[in-house]
């Protein structure tokens, strides 16, 4: 069963616009923003949050301060006529982290305002155990005119690559394969922060990160950590610096416990949203403060970095040039088959208020 996606406000907005595009109620270009939420009922923020999902599938183009929003031209009859496209996805969507969510239901919006047939494939990389063989051969039982491969390690990339169907790459290391796709540039807001950590006193550095990290070896981004740290000065392993965990709340308590017994991180760099509240929760039954004894990293941009009393250090990159580039492609296929649409995003260093000076004991 795929999992129910709920639709804001902002989108629903966004969809009767599509339909006044079709109907030719709206052409040419779009009233201002306090006319056309008057007209629609709805207030400026929630049509200006419509509008930007718009803009990411690139069915109006922002025309600049003080000009209005251009529609664009629709797709062309032989496109509209519709694609079944595949998502892949390596683990549950149920279970991946909001930004993940935020932008494969950006892309199956997109997808579906084109015209195409878009579905989430009901089983993950994961429940295949990453094996190509059976990833291969579960993505051809599932008829799918083209696919978009999100976050895939790099054997499935390469068998991704040698397939007859077109498909899209979204994050992973596909840089040398003939894949169209686009990425997130993790490389220098990785060197800016471990240069600040450092910079701080920081020489015990710890990322805690998902098994598709480390599994069946350490990808790119683990590397690339390692490797920055190594650059400071620091003897980095993958056991102490990017150490192995069962993911789940009693391997996640057991690997902290670890940690702060023989040799404590002064600061902690974690992947995955959902783990930040129980380490500080940890550390707060330690006794241990942030930023004031650990300092505390975020990797991924999440709506729950709000919640906290102070501001999460975090990398922030977003969504929409990812679906503007997959829309690009999809737009491009019936007359360019073969064409590599590629896009590098570059994710920006947000230092906020969880990082401070290395305490010495």
């Amino acid at each position: 069963m795929q999992p129910v996606l709920r639709t804001s406000l902002s989108e629903i907005t966004a969809r009767h616009l599509r339909e006044g595009f079709a109907s030719g109620r709206w052409l040419g270009v779009l009233p201002g923003v306090r006319q056309l939420a008057a007209e629609l009922g709805v207030s400026r923020d929630v049509l200006r949050a419509a509008l930007r999902l718009l803009e990411a599938t690139g069915e109006i183009v922002h025309g600049g301060p003080g000009r209005h929003r251009q529609i664009v031209t629709s797709a062309p009859a032989s496109l509209k006529a519709g694609m079944r496209v595949g998502i892949l996805i390596p683990t549950p969507l149920e279970e991946d982290n909001t930004h993940s969510r935020q932008l494969i239901h950006s892309i199956s919006q997109a997808l579906e305002s084109l015209g195409h047939t878009c579905f989430i494939a009901p089983r993950a990389t994961q429940s295949l155990r990453h094996l190509p063989a059976k990833v291969r051969k579960y993505m051809l039982q599932c008829q799918a005119d083209a696919w978009i491969v999100y976050s895939a390690e790099r054997n499935i990339l390469e068998m991704a690559a040698k397939l007859a169907l077109p498909v899209f790459a979204i994050g992973g290391s596909f840089e040398d394969l003939p894949l169209a796709g686009s990425i997130t540039n993790l490389s220098p807001s990785l060197e800016m922060l471990v240069h600040l950590l450092t910079s701080l006193g920081h020489r015990q550095i710890v990322l805690i990160c998902p098994p598709s990290w480390r599994q069946p070896e350490l990808s790119k981004k683990a590397l690339i950590f390692l490797d920055c740290l190594r650059q400071q000065g620091i003897n980095a392993t993958a056991h102490y610096n990017v150490p192995d965990w069962e993911p789940t709340p009693r391997g996640l308590q057991d690997l902290l416990s670890a940690l702060f017994v023989a040799t404590p991180p002064s600061a902690l760099v974690v992947v995955e949203p959902e783990c930040v509240g129980p380490i500080l929760l940890f550390l707060a039954q330690q006794g241990r403060r942030v930023p004031e004894e650990v300092s505390l990293v975020n990797l991924l941009p999440d709506p729950i970095h709000s919640f906290y009393n102070f501001e999460l250090a975090h990398l922030n990159w977003p969504v929409a040039p990812h679906v503007r580039s997959m829309v690009r492609w999809i737009r491009e296929l019936p007359k360019r088959p073969k064409r590599l649409e590629r896009t590098v995003i570059h994710a920006k260093f947000v230092r906020g208020g969880s990082i401070g000076r290395r305490s010495i004991p």
